[in-house]
């Protein structure tokens, strides 16, 4: 059996990590850009980052994958429809399995294809990790894949009950003793086979995905791509959005020219994680642009007329026209009537 760092390490496979975040116009609260990236697993360096509208869901279309690619996707692409034509070229998947959003099959005794009810399939299994062979299917074309099952430490099946429970609650659904009982396992669907990679190492492997939560993160906390300054449809909002994942883009080279390879990646021993140089990589570029450009006094009235508020019925705001002739005539005496002894 290979171990993670041996399968990683060995170059046989490329690793890739994809997720989506969102960004939000100026004081809306649900989504009105996608982002969907992918990073390499290796480096942890962006390998690819598009820009969408909410209206275009997680799938696999929206990524430039080549055969012998391993991709680490979440539960939102559990779509067949998705996974059988990137399968079919070549590619591989590690995918955290969805009971309830795919369905899978198997062969029973008479040779025929038939759904698997995996309430009563992981009971066979004892509460003991393994994994179980299957088909995943779509239209006349069939993938045959492998549905690693880990069961979770009790505590752990506590704690995912209540998560569970209070999830249902906001939406007003009562919990069926079937969701709880799957909810007690991690289930992971590859079409690699386990001579290559174990349940243990699917399960390490599945777990280093969160390093796509860092990556978004910084883009968000320290390069601010989430902080949109148009609204939706504006073509500003989109060079903006093109413009702060130019500047990613950058900011990450560089880094990576700086920084030893060694000291960042999954494939050495670490001793860096990517937030500092790039902190660090993304001060130094504003400092130097702000030396590069220092400011001009011809383009002052350019720049204020860039800057002055868009007409709006409701005028901003201003003195009263009494108080505004006070001022105008400072040096003159205010005469305040006596309204009392």
């Amino acid at each position: 059996m290979f171990g993670l760092e041996s399968v990683v390490s060995s170059g046989s496979l490329r690793f890739v990590v994809i997720d989506g975040s969102t960004v939000q116009e100026p004081g809306a609260t649900a989504t009105t850009y996608r982002l969907h990236i992918a990073i390499d697993l290796i480096n942890l360096s962006l390998r690819q980052v598009e820009v969408s509208t909410d209206k275009e869901s997680e799938r696999l279309d929206h990524y430039v994958l080549e055969s012998g690619d391993v991709v680490l996707i979440d539960r939102g692409y559990n779509s067949p429809k998705s996974l059988v034509p990137f399968l079919e070229r070549g590619g591989h998947v590690v995918l955290r399995y969805n009971p309830h959003g795919m369905n899978l099959y198997e062969e029973n005794a008479q040779g025929e294809r038939v759904k698997i009810d995996w309430e009563s399939r992981l009971q066979t299994l004892d509460k003991q990790a393994g994994s179980v062979p299957v088909c995943l299917c779509y239209r006349n074309q069939r993938v045959r894949g492998y549905l690693h099952a880990i069961p979770l430490p009790d505590d752990k099946v506590a704690e995912v009950r209540r998560k569970m429970k209070r999830r249902a609650s906001k939406k007003g659904h009562a919990l069926s003793d079937k969701a709880l009982g799957l909810g007690e396992w991690v289930l992971i669907f590859t079409s690699l086979p386990p001579e290559r990679l174990n349940t243990a190492t699917v399960a390490a492997l599945y777990r280093v995905r969160w390093q796509v939560e860092l990556v978004i993160k910084r883009l968000k906390s320290l390069l601010a791509v989430d902080q949109l300054r148009a609204h939706k449809g504006c073509q500003l909002a989109e060079l903006y959005l093109q413009g702060k994942l130019l500047y990613a883009a950058v900011v990450e080279k560089i880094a990576q020219r700086r920084f030893p390879h060694d000291l960042m990646s999954l494939d050495g021993t670490r001793e860096l994680t990517a937030w500092r140089p790039w902190q660090r990589v993304a001060d130094d570029i504003r400092h130097a642009l702000k030396a590069c450009f220092p400011r001009v006094d011809r383009f002052a009235s350019d720049c204020i007329k860039s800057l002055k508020e868009r007409p709006r019925k409701r005028k901003l705001q201003a003195l009263p026209a009494t108080v505004l002739k006070w001022l105008q005539h400072s040096n003159e005496p205010i005469l305040i009537n006596n309204l009392g002894d």
